[in-house]
């Protein structure tokens, strides 16, 4: 299919994906501004149009290239007719008909959704509500939303107020939100949190009890704060998530009980602080849901991370198109994604480079169907590694590959292999090429003699600024190679540099590459379904 514009619009700040699907959601390029709301709709309008002109110029494409445009943006809205109707946060937006007015600019099909629903649609296409066909996804950010998933379809009610949660009375009393007090979104949003924190010290001081952020001189702290002081093993902080958690809990008993969902995802603040809060959350759960009901559930954290945001958007244009990014993901679909749900399920901090993971998959799935071969490199211990995903890709890793069961062939000794070669080894070049030209260039030579347009480089650097490893990219890159980076941190110049990156978390090498192991592990298992699980 062509590709996709996807339009995420905050108060903040707005941005522009452009995507295309491939066996799931690939975004190529993305452009961020400042949403400056306070000038109203007609200049923010004019953003927007721009920044997605500017988007397909940079990639050489044009309106007749899209095949259509998704908007995710904070309601209330009308998503039937393309609507915003005056959402707080965009002052000026009072029944703005957004989609006729990016349909009359690009002349491409327009959808628009609030952006808890998208959200929602995202986690339960590609993220942790994948297969589940009654989930509620929960914001739990700066606001308390929720979309809503039921019967396998997305519930939007009779003026698309379904999922206001963040409204349910639960005290009569507490912190406001949604301009209620004591409401769910004033107990477990971002914002409403913060509140009760600075409510519960100004308490705390005039009893005569300082708590430990004020004696270091936090007088006002948030709920990524609260999180930092209960890593510590400060008693107030986690006293705090506990209250939390237990409203948390009583909240999800009313939507478990009202809508009996087999999961409910919960994103931002729960994703931090999942640790401290869901003890007493599942304890209040339990004791106010419905037995059946509760024994049907599972709670879990989100999946998609930072992305969430631009892969909402493109979800909005995905599900009014009746298009499943995940659809037919091969023909061996179950033996391939049950290693990538088998490492979610063992490191669960590595969610957040699940869908890069998949991407990454379906590029060197493509590239061996296709008679490619992979190459490989990196530094240190990422050299090591290199060896390592050779090894496992051109022999059995968990499967023996037989290629012949005739004994009195020569091949029955042998196992089935995927091509690749680690450009770490080779010392008799490595050495004359070092004597005759800046070595750093010596992957970025072997890539020139072995790669050829189709094959693929993975290129490893814990930081992603190995200048070796940099200049073998950009050398694939010029020979029409794919590119894959597999970084840490930040992900350094790699990121960008790259096709497809999987930036793992940990801020030094041994961290970074302690992650590296097993997102390799998981990628040559799945490989090694593909072809050879017959």
């Amino acid at each position: 299919m062509k590709a996709l514009i996807g339009i995420d619009i905050g108060g903040t700040k707005c941005a522009v994906s452009l995507a295309r699907i491939n066996k799931g959601i690939r975004i190529l390029d993305k452009y961020r501004f400042p949403s400056n709301a306070h000038e109203g709709n007609d200049p923010m309008l004019s953003r927007i149009m721009d920044a997605v002109d500017e988007v397909l110029t940079r990639n050489q494409l044009s309106a007749e290239d899209l095949e259509a445009v998704g908007i995710s943006c904070g309601g209330p809205l009308d998503s039937k007719t393309g609507r915003v109707m005056s959402p707080p946060n965009l002052p000026g937006w009072d029944d703005v008909p957004l989609t006729d007015v990016l349909q009359n600019r690009f002349h491409v099909p327009c959808f628009l959704q609030n952006d808890a629903n998208a959200c929602a649609l995202v986690e339960w296409k590609i993220g942790a509500g994948r297969g589940a066909n009654d989930m509620i996804f929960l914001t739990m950010g700066t606001g308390m939303g929720a979309g809503i998933i039921s019967g396998g379809k997305l519930l939007t009610g009779a003026c698309d107020l379904a999922g206001e949660v963040g409204h349910i009375r639960l005290s009569e009393s507490g912190p406001e939100g949604y301009g209620k007090a004591g409401s769910f979104e004033g107990w477990c949003s971002g914002g409403g949190i913060e509140k009760y924190i600075n409510e519960w010290t100004e308490k705390a001081i005039s009893s005569g009890k300082t708590p430990g952020w004020v004696i270091k001189g936090h007088k006002t702290i948030d709920a990524k704060i609260l999180n930092d002081y209960a890593q510590a093993g400060d008693e107030d902080a986690l006293a705090l998530f506990r209250d939390i958690g237990e409203k948390l809990g009583c909240a999800l008993s009313i939507l478990t009980d009202t809508l009996n969902p087999e999961k409910i995802v919960i994103g931002s603040v729960f994703q931090r602080a999942e640790g401290f809060i869901r003890p007493s959350m599942e304890k209040a759960l339990k004791r106010e849901s419905l037995p059946l009901a509760y024994q049907a559930l599972t709670v879990v954290p989100a999946e998609t991370g930072e992305q969430l945001g631009d892969f909402a958007a493109i979800m909005t244009a995905l599900y009014a198109l009746d298009i499943d990014p995940m659809q037919e993901m091969d023909e061996t679909n179950g033996r391939v994604l049950i290693h990538l749900e088998k490492l979610i399920r063992k490191y669960p901090h590595l969610a957040c480079v699940r869908n890069d993971i998949l991407s990454a998959y379906v590029a060197l799935r493509d590239c061996f169907v296709s008679g490619g071969k992979l190459l490989v490199c990196g530094n240190g211990g990422s050299c090591a590694d290199s060896e390592h995903i050779v090894g496992e890709l051109m022999k059995g890793f968990y499967l023996k590959r037989r290629v012949t069961e005739d004994q009195n062939s020569i091949l029955s000794h042998l196992q089935g292999a995927l091509p690749a070669i680690a450009l770490t080894g080779h010392n008799a070049l490595s050495t004359a090429f070092s004597n005759d030209e800046d070595a750093s260039f010596v992957y970025a030579q072997q890539v020139f003699g072995y790669g050829r347009k189709g094959d693929i480089l993975i290129g490893i650097s814990t930081s992603g600024n190995a200048v070796n490893v940099k200049n073998a990219v950009l050398t694939a890159k010029e020979i029409d190679m794919k590119t894959i980076a597999l970084t840490g941190g930040t992900g350094g110049a790699l990121k960008s540099l790259a096709d497809f990156s999987i930036v793992v978390p940990g801020d030094c090498p041994a961290d970074v590459q302690e992650n590296h192991l097993p997102v390799y592990h998981t990628l040559c298992a799945m490989l090694e379904a593909r072809f050879f699980d017959a």
